[in-house]
């Protein structure tokens, strides 16, 4: 469930970065601000090297399913940059409520998926 949350997090930034692409800048500052914390983890490169693409891809990025921004939005210099506030209550609420009941939904549908076993 928290990846789904990350991620319903990462599709609202995506698209705040469409209305306003300078949100692309402060998670390079964001990131710089931080990389010395975690210096030598492969998450600052990796990002690093995200933050450089244009930010339509960036954008496509962040929405991404594939599992290495799976592992990347766990650490997200999005999160923590000027402009992007997660800090309401009601809305980190919503993103919860929201995440748990896709989470319900996508084990309803793998649970109907499974062979039936014959008695």
């Amino acid at each position: 469930m928290n990846d789904t949350a990350k991620l319903i997090m990462h599709r609202l930034i995506a698209r705040q970065i469409g209305r306003d692409p300078s949100l692309v800048e402060r998670a390079k500052d964001s990131l710089a601000h931080n990389s010395q914390r975690f210096e030598g983890y492969a998450f600052v490169c990796e990002w690093s090297d995200m933050l450089g693409f244009p930010p339509s891809t960036v954008r496509r990025r962040l929405t991404s399913r594939d599992e290495e921004m799976t592992r990347l939005r766990l650490s997200s210099p999005f999160v923590l940059a000027e402009g992007i506030n997660f800090e309401d209550d009601t809305l980190r609420r919503r993103i919860w409520k929201a995440a748990k009941r896709i989470a319900e939904r996508s084990a309803i549908h793998q649970t109907a998926a499974l062979p039936r076993m014959a008695a």
